[in-house]
């Protein structure tokens, strides 16, 4: 398993964030929401790799899905894409997950 490299891509994408963040009003809303899902995934990873929560998974489909059109041509694209490959790679079935989408924070929370 790609543990290790998993937490060093979410925090370099973290890093990442908060300097778009800082370097371009543009992006707030984006980068935040994209944090908060970061975070949680960096927590679900250190404390249980092999069962990270089924809606922190769909949460990071998402951030990657939308990170083509939201970040694109940024370095924090570049990191959720690394972050994305790790996932599609070592956790079964993660391709096939149907995005959390609209579903975000509604009933049970992430």
């Amino acid at each position: 398993m790609k543990k290790k490299e998993l937490i060093t891509s979410i925090e370099v994408a973290l890093k990442e964030a908060d300097i778009l963040k800082e370097f371009s009003k543009d992006y707030t809303e984006d980068v935040e929401s994209a944090k908060y899902v970061l975070n949680l995934l960096r927590e679900v990873v250190i404390k249980d790799f092999e069962n990270i929560n089924i809606r922190i998974l769909r949460a990071m489909h998402d951030v990657g899905m939308s990170s083509y059109k939201d970040f694109a041509n940024t370095k924090l694209e570049g990191a959720i894409n690394k972050i994305t490959s790790i996932l599609y790679d070592e956790i079964p079935g993660y391709k096939d997950l149907e995005p959390l989408r609209m579903d975000f924070g509604q009933q049970n929370p992430i």
